[in-house]
């Protein structure tokens, strides 16, 4: 370890050393936020090789109290030395090393009329930590620690490999202890986030790492983007993370690279347009599977509802299904109820099946008969008792015989479907009310146009140009239930632009939160102002979302 160069003392501008601190690059150097506390340039000297070199405080953790998280800080010399650099542990090496009962050492540089270095040798493991920022230091007969350890690196006595950073003691008679803390490097990573770059890490290059990380500088981890996460992984954090490049290692280090190149492009959504480019060409160097298809987007979960009519009867065979990471889920026993009885048996499945999605990110489906698509289900009740309408979340309509089997209504679907994923964006048709009244002529102008995957209407389309279009496979169609009673058809077309407006160039999986936007935003409208928001149907079709039909149901 070239004798150990990359040990330095750490002390104020006007003179005296107050703590230790370890190389972590030609000009960077670790320490505690503590120990240069106040100071906004201390001096740092490589004991018996260049003392008393300048260096700039840069605060990285947010301490500012003793018992605050985040103990950690850089100092930034002016000019790069031409010493070894501290050998850092990989975040396995470090749990591995200190459960095997190494024993290590550590350099601090207590008061002393000698001003010279002094050694502690201690044991540590990660089963003894304090609220999972510290773990526990003990001294071996003989040792202890002072005053003047604080930045000093724990490190493996035999390798050199650097594990932690130690933060504190408790301290007794003559002002030394046999008890101590540090901060895991698996932890001061959280706050100097360039640390990674110098951990031999197991997931992509390093090169490619610290362009990565580079990228993702200053980009928060919000609530949105954890979601995505969620969805991804599988599974919910144990812990907050602190920013979209923790998020990111939190998918490189606990899952397959697949699952990383997807949570790339779901997080790609979150970014303005500058940074989203850079990252997909990031992607297309470093990880070919998130470009050999299109980055997968987290599906939301479902609860997709199911009404099928009962033939001679005027009765519905009521089916709450869910659907969870792309695959069905847990599903109500189907139940046979009168037309009358619909909504409660609706409402009543729905609230037995809320387990299953709660907590995700989810939307209601009702996939019901050409005659209902129409009906104003978002209205109705997600919690009845408390009177709380299904509107607060997304809610779409889809053509229930397309979810039966071998139904050319679905094949129809899922060729348009392809098209609109393939161009990953909404591109709108407009319907008004003066386009062709003849069933037929709608009929032939869709046949014509087959890559026409989203019509925006006026008002409520007529039974024949909802008939043309579900037979002809259109998987999205928006429209207001509000009848146009107007001759020029000029307030029909002002909502009409509105609507293809706020959907237009939207990719097709994110159709179902702009129509709750629009929702919302409806609600804050007088009642005598047109907007497209309110009374809006969508019907958003995806055909792979199929869940099985009920045993025993007509198909």
């Amino acid at each position: 370890m070239d004798d150990w160069q990359w040990r330095a003392w750490v002390g104020r501008p006007g003179g005296g050393k107050v703590g230790a601190a370890f190389l972590v690059t030609p000009t960077r150097l670790l320490t505690c936020a503590h120990t240069v506390r106040g100071m906004d340039e201390a001096r740092v000297g490589f004991p018996g090789l260049l003392e008393d070199l300048p260096a700039r405080v840069v605060p990285c953790g947010g301490w500012r109290r003793e018992g605050d998280f985040g103990d950690v800080a850089v100092l930034e010399l002016k000019e790069a030395v031409p010493y070894s650099r501290a050998r850092l542990a990989g975040p396995e090496d470090v749990y591995a090393g200190a459960t095997s009962g190494r024993v290590f050492g550590a350099c601090g540089f207590p008061r002393r009329p000698d001003e010279n270095e002094r050694y502690a040798k201690v044991t540590t493991s990660p089963h003894q930590r304090m609220r999972r920022e510290w773990w526990e230091l003990k001294t071996l007969p003989g040792y202890w620690l002072e005053e003047g350890y604080s930045g000093s690196a724990v490190y493996d006595e035999a390798t050199g490999d650097v594990i932690g950073m130690v933060t504190n003691a408790e301290l007794r008679d003559g002002d030394r202890g046999d008890l101590g803390w540090m901060i895991p490097l698996s932890r001061v990573r959280l706050y100097w986030e360039e640390l990674d770059d110098h951990l031999p890490l197991g997931w992509l290059t390093a090169p490619a790492r610290r362009e990565l990380r580079e990228l993702l500088d200053g980009v928060r981890f919000t609530d949105p983007l954890g979601r995505d996460l969620d969805e991804v992984t599988g599974r919910p954090r144990v812990e907050d993370l602190r920013s979209a490049w923790d998020s990111v290692r939190h998918v490189a280090e606990g899952w397959p690279e697949e699952r990383l190149a997807r949570y790339l492009g779901a997080l790609a959504r979150h970014l303005p347009d500058v940074p989203r480019s850079r990252l997909a060409a990031w992607s297309g160097r470093h990880l070919p599977v998130a470009v050999a298809r299109e980055p997968a987007r987290p599906e939301p979960a479902s609860l997709i509802v199911r009404l099928e009519r009962v033939t001679f009867d005027n009765a519905f065979d009521v089916t709450v299904h869910t659907w969870i990471d792309g695959a069905e889920g847990p599903s109500q026993k189907t139940e046979r109820v009168p037309e009358k009885q619909v909504r409660p048996a609706v409402e009543a499945g729905v609230a037995r099946s809320l387990p299953a999605v709660v907590g995700r990110d989810w939307m209601i489906e009702f996939a019901v008969p050409e005659t209902w698509l129409g009906r104003p289900f978002e209205e109705w009740y997600v919690d009845r008792r408390n009177r709380i309408p299904m509107r607060r979340y997304p809610v779409v309509v889809r053509d229930v015989e397309r979810l039966r089997p071998y139904s050319i209504r679905r094949d129809q679907a899922r060729h348009r479907w392809r098209l609109l994923h393939e161009r990953g964006r909404s591109d709108p048709q407009p319907v008004d009310c003066g386009a062709p009244r003849k069933g037929s002529a709608f009929q032939d102008w869709l046949e014509a146009n087959d890559d026409y995957s989203v019509l925006v209407y006026g008002s409520r389309p007529m039974r024949s140009w909802l008939t043309a279009a579900l037979n002809n496979g259109v998987p999205v169609m928006l429209w207001t239930r509000t009848a146009c009673d107007v001759p020029a058809h000029g307030d029909c077309r002002g909502v009409m632009r509105e609507l293809a407006a706020a959907v237009g160039g939207e990719h097709p999986g994110d159709l179902p939160r702009v129509a709750l936007a629009l929702r919302k935003k409806a609600l804050t409208i007088p009642k005598d102002r047109p907007h497209c928001g309110r009374d809006l149907t969508l019907l958003w079709d995806d055909p792979s979302r199929l869940p099985d039909p009920p045993l025993g149901m007509e198909v």
